[in-house]
């Protein structure tokens, strides 16, 4: 009988210790609730602790870096191309706003790229930050005018590599004409990196119009050395000034545009030329008319051909003194004979020459003998 009890009583024995616990548990939970609430705030606390004393060192630290008066300040440096200037403003000791003012010379899409700068120098308030990758000579103009702005020092950046022109500068000479022919004409120059081709229209003796076909530079310089256009047409010639900062492409288009003006170009003695031609044509036109026709033969008028006798007395010298001796004032007309006349001359197969056309009379050489 009583092994039969023990092990009826044995479970309840071994649920005892499980009981007092539990029950000792329920009887403490009232008491360790509010403490437990308690911890997180206390956690709370001390964590906060010190991030607030570190944001405090910050701004004394920041403070002591920047130590600027308020204000709005303006400052540049050299960038890529050129110089970058920014805007920078100060309130409180801190830098609150920054903007970039102009950067003319600086590739767009590198720019673009450098304005995180901004950004980071607000959240870092400092200029002393990294350049943005694949832009760096453009970040550098940025960093320095911020720091140009602040400071008033002269921040000189290095210059990036320069690249070559592909031929030397030529400026081609150019002489206005007294007219031009209207037309379109085209003509290339070498600019910076290869040539420039351009199309210059003329009507009415003016430069009406100048387009770009073609070019190899940069668009960036192009677009620079596209503002002689206007100077050219305004005042009709293509004698003016390069751009500065692009000043092969703008000479290339220059260029250009005096090669094509050449052909369009007329010159004073060229103007007369056609009436020249005409002239010669009107003059070929009547000769045909002037001479013989093929089937004609052309008639001439005979030619007479008087020969001179030889010089010969015809009296003696004997017989000239006795006759002056005896006849002192009548001496003889001549004592030379007349020239033979053309009738003795010419066969008597051909007949005599009119007396107009010889000029001689027959009864002369009649007379002397």
């Amino acid at each position: 009988m009583n092994k039969k009890r023990c092990h009826t009583l044995l479970p309840l024995v071994q649920l005892f210790p499980t009981v007092a616990v539990a029950a000792a548990v329920l009887f403490a939970l009232p008491r360790t609730v509010p403490v437990l609430a308690a911890v997180p705030e206390k956690l709370t606390t001390v964590v906060e602790q010190p991030v607030e004393a570190a944001s405090s060192e910050a701004e004394e630290e920041t403070l002591s870096k920047l130590p600027y008066a308020d204000g709005v300040y303006v400052g540049s440096s050299r960038g890529y191309g050129g110089a970058v200037r920014v805007q920078v403003t100060m309130e409180n000791g801190s830098i609150t706003e920054m903007e970039i003012l102009d950067a003319p010379h600086e590739t767009k899409q590198f720019l673009r790229r450098a304005k995180r700068l901004l950004t980071t120098v607000v959240e870092t308030q400092s200029w002393e930050v990294d350049a943005v990758s694949e832009a760096t000579y453009t970040s550098r103009g940025i960093l320095g005018a911020v720091q140009n702005a602040l400071t008033g020092e002269v921040v000189n950046n290095p210059l990036p590599p320069q690249p070559k022109p592909a031929a030397t500068l030529v400026v081609e000479e150019f002489t206005a004409p007294s007219i031009y022919l209207d037309g379109i004409y085209t003509a290339e120059a070498m600019g910076f990196e290869g040539q420039i081709t351009v199309q210059v229209t003329v009507a009415e003796d003016k430069i009406t119009d100048i387009t770009i076909l073609s070019a190899e530079d940069e668009e960036e310089y192009l677009s620079r050395a596209k503002q002689v256009i206007p100077a050219i047409l305004e005042g009709q010639s293509p004698n003016v000034d390069t751009v500065s900062g692009a000043t092969y492409s703008s000479t290339g288009i220059l260029n250009a545009v005096k090669l094509a003006l050449a052909k369009a170009a007329v010159a004073p003695a060229e103007k007369t030329a056609p009436e020249q031609t005409a002239s010669e044509e009107t003059a070929e036109g009547t000769a045909p008319s002037e001479a013989a026709e093929p089937g004609e033969t052309p008639v001439t008028a005979p030619t007479v051909e008087v020969v001179q006798p030889e010089e010969k007395s015809a009296v003696p010298v004997w017989l000239k003194e006795v006759w002056q001796q005896l006849f002192p004032a009548d001496a003889p007309a001549s004592s030379e004979p007349e020239p033979a006349s053309s009738e003795e001359v010419l066969p008597t197969s051909e007949p005599a020459l009119p007396p107009e056309e010889t000029g001689i009379e027959s009864e002369t050489e009649g007379a002397a003998e």
